[in-house]
């Protein structure tokens, strides 16, 4: 495998061309390029096809990338888990969560986390649950806490459950269909219900086109025929809940992003009227990835945190 220099293969892969590949790798073009030839030559075959640009692997290429990706991953397992066998906990978490779920989970979970195992750092990347996905595919992150959307392929990655989530419906206080709704309204667990046909007469401020969110809670409206009329769509969560502040629309907010996103006063939470609803909550990570001890540990710190009783969302 040394002599294979895997490294620069895989760059080669990535980058397309060699003069990318060579900036990145810090090394001159034309000895990357005696690299490949020598490559090509000890295997016997032509690993891309030279006349294009990109370069584009050959079927023999495809086969060599793929073992090298797993050559590669094997000797990354293994490592992991001889780091683990030492006494001391200590290397680097890499999780990957939307920038919301930062905002509930990690207050709740690191701290205690922190004081256990002090010499763990924690390396965070955000970003919707698609780039979670793809964080996962590309091993820049270890796992991911992430609803789980219908798209997944559970046979590529473990999830382990932590919770069941609900949505909630974020509307503007003092709206007067929000003051009607309320007057003869159900609660449940403390929050008021807001019958479907009432999200037909005000603007949804959804997430955007994609997201696993705006999949699941189409999907939701769409059991129940309801067709909205979308003001528009972000990425931020805390945007859709500030022009809800504003009187613009509803938003629908998963219940714990709903915990940390309060604007008493301007936004009242309500329960779609769904029973047995929930959007499952879980961490991800891959089937053939070593998952460090520090790792799992922090997925047993969050399963804890999780398997309490939702916070009160409140008025």
């Amino acid at each position: 495998m040394a002599n294979i220099n895997p490294e620069y293969f895989l760059t080669i892969v990535e980058e397309g061309t060699l003069t990318r590949a060579a900036q990145k790798l810090y090394v001159s073009q034309s000895s990357l390029s005696q690299y490949l030839k020598r490559l090509e030559k000890n295997l016997g075959v032509e690993l891309f096809d030279h006349g294009t640009s990109p370069l584009r692997l050959t079927y023999a290429g495809k086969r060599f990338y793929e073992h090298v990706r797993k050559m590669m991953k094997q000797d990354e397992n293994l490592r992991r888990e001889l780091r683990d066998l030492t006494d001391e906990l200590s290397g680097v978490v890499r999780l990957g969560v939307a920038f919301w779920r930062g905002a509930s989970l990690l207050p709740d979970v690191f701290p205690s986390y922190h004081e256990k195992y002090p010499n763990v750092r924690l390396q965070l990347e955000e970003g919707p649950g698609s780039q979670m996905t793809q964080a996962l595919e590309n091993d820049r992150i270890d796992f991911a806490v992430m609803n789980l959307p219908h798209t997944l392929d559970y046979t590529r990655f473990v999830c382990r459950t932590l919770c069941e989530e609900r949505f909630l419906v974020a509307m503007p206080e003092h709206h007067p269909l929000v003051q009607e709704t309320l007057k003869n309204a159900k609660t449940f667990r403390g929050n008021p219900i807001v019958p479907f046909e009432v999200l037909e007469k005000m603007p949804w401020i959804s997430s955007m086109p994609g997201m696993h969110s705006t999949v699941e809670v189409s999907h939701l409206l769409g059991k129940h025929q309801i067709r909205p009329d979308i003001l528009l769509s972000t990425a931020n969560l805390t945007t859709g809940i500030n022009l809800v502040a504003k009187g613009m629309g509803y938003c629908f907010i998963p219940e714990r992003g709903a915990s940390v996103c309060q604007r008493p006063g301007k936004v009242r939470y309500f329960e779609v009227d769904a029973p047995g609803h929930a959007w499952t909550l879980a961490a991800v990570y891959r089937r053939d990835v070593y998952l460090s001890r520090a790792a799992q540990l922090f997925i047993e710190e969050a399963a804890e945190v999780y398997s309490r009783d939702p916070v009160p969302v409140g008025c």
